[in-house]
């Protein structure tokens, strides 16, 4: 079931190029609002308690999910469960087609319409530049970490999550990510310190098991030596996308490819169609490594 269910989430994810914004998303605020609003109710050690609400703020949510899992087990012949497990891992995975925004950002940029790949991609997905730019070197770097990260955050490390213990471990890492994001529940700085280094640690392995098939999907022996001196740096979610970022510029080659283009906009363009394709192809890597475990296992 797993196979398939992730096989058949990656595959309507790559298709699904429509506006995917769910209304469901805007639970996020009024459940860290109600929280808040709330604090006052709780017995007075846990309203000391600097991961009183974080904690509350992850973990209550999981409780109706695991008991419908629970209830739905073995019903239907499994279809019912099944359903869940689809639409769980699809809740889970990004709210915007990445291929397709690469696709309209491009057209803007091939064009030299700066201004338009920016705005249109802000309407899209909202956050991805963290200030208006008119140093497009600058904005293409955002706009290439933010497939990245997004890729890795969303994609990868979500489906390593949802393999290694179902969709109630992959909502709760994503669950995380979120309350980090909006920040309203770890004013003290102890317990944001804390959320991130909890998200260093769910992180640390698919970020090296990412690398590892950015090295087969791309240039191996590069890659590799950048995983190998790497490899045991310090718990830090930052490192670890730094690390993410190296290996995949080392997976691309892109330096010896556009090194003929002068024009800074025709080398970003190259660099950016290079990273699409090896994202594509870390897909069927992960595809074919879980094929394989399935079948040993």
């Amino acid at each position: 079931m797993t196979f398939f269910v992730v096989l058949s989430c990656l595959l309507l994810n790559h298709y699904w190029r429509k506006e995917r914004l769910l209304p469901v998303d805007n639970w996020f605020g009024h459940w860290q609002q109600f929280l808040l609003a709330q604090q006052y109710r709780l017995p007075e050690g846990l309203q000391q308690w600097p991961l009183t609400l974080p904690l509350m703020f992850v973990l209550l949510p999981l409780i109706p999910v695991g008991l419908l899992l629970v209830i739905a087990d073995g019903r239907l012949m499994g279809l019912l469960t099944l359903g869940l497990h689809f639409l769980l891992l699809m809740y889970c995975l990004p709210r915007v087609n990445i291929d397709d925004l690469i696709d309209e950002y491009l057209q803007r940029w091939d064009r030299g319409n700066y201004e338009a790949a920016y705005l249109h991609t802000e309407q899209v997905a909202p956050g991805v530049f963290s200030e208006s730019f008119d140093d497009y070197a600058r904005m293409h770097d955002s706009f290439s970490r933010f497939v990245l990260v997004c890729s890795f955050r969303r994609i990868f490390a979500v489906l390593f999550w949802y393999i290694l213990s179902g969709p109630l471990g992959a909502l709760f890492y994503v669950f995380l990510q979120q309350m980090i994001n909006m920040g309203g529940l770890l004013q003290a700085g102890q317990t944001d310190a804390v959320a991130r280094r909890l998200l260093a640690v769910l992180e640390w392995v698919p970020v090296r098991m990412v690398a590892l098939a950015f090295a087969l999907a791309g240039d191996f022996v590069a890659t590799f030596k950048v995983i190998k001196s790497r490899i045991l740096d310090q718990l830090d979610a930052d490192a670890g996308l730094d690390l993410l970022k190296d290996s995949a510029t080392a997976a691309m080659m892109t330096s010896e490819r556009t090194a003929h283009d002068t024009d800074f906009s025709a080398r970003a363009a190259a660099e950016l169609r290079e990273l699409r394709g090896l994202l594509m192809r870390t897909h069927v890597v992960w595809v074919v490594v879980l094929a394989l475990i399935i079948l040993v296992v």
